[in-house]
């Protein structure tokens, strides 16, 4: 056997677009719908952007509003004169007011995961400094040993951080939390 027998030639594209609003950090793990990865499956995030300019082209009316205007400016009537002027001035408006508006900008940000299986996800933003900041906490949680509970809301760009107390076992006294004015004492 050789090697170009064992190597495909056709590339597998395992790209997936994940539609979600909410991303979770839970301990080691990561959890979007349906999804849990565990954090050291991770190999590699990213930032992506996609920005797209759109060109809106100019009516054809715009163009034959200052045609027709002229057409009327050189008639004998003073009432058409008057009128091809307005159509004249109304056309160089409208003109004025495309190109004013005729490029629009969409930009669109995105973080990518990579697996250690060679998967590749996508989240997508609408803002770069939101997933900027997602990415630099996932790094901060891959790189560290406590065990977090974090939430991303891409639709409201917002970060919860879970701060609650949890005990593990039974410690044979009460738990209080705040402050405290006196003693405390469980047995009396």
């Amino acid at each position: 056997m050789t090697l170009n027998q064992f190597l495909q030639d056709e590339t597998i594209d395992t790209t997936e677009e994940i539609n979600t609003n909410i991303l979770k950090i839970r301990g080691k793990t990561l959890v979007f719908g349906n999804v849990i990865y565990q954090i050291h499956n991770i190999a590699s995030i990213g930032l992506v952007s996609n920005i797209t300019t759109h060109t809106k082209p100019m009516p054809k009316l715009y163009i034959a509003l200052p045609i027709i205007g002229i057409f009327l400016f050189f008639i004998a009537s003073e009432v058409t004169r008057i009128l091809g002027c307005l159509i004249i001035v109304l056309a160089i408006w409208l003109i004025k007011r495309h190109n004013a508006s005729k490029t629009t900008i969409d930009g669109k940000y995105g973080m990518t995961i990579y697996t250690n299986a060679g998967t590749k996800k996508i989240f997508r933003s609408r803002s770069e400094e939101f997933v900027k900041k997602v990415i630099l906490t996932l790094y901060s949680v891959m790189n560290s040993d406590e065990l977090k509970a974090i939430t991303f809301n891409f639709e409201t760009l917002d970060v919860s951080t879970d701060n609650s107390i949890k005990i593990g076992t039974n410690i044979g006294s009460s738990v209080i939390s705040g402050h405290v004015v006196g003693d405390v004492a469980s047995q009396v």
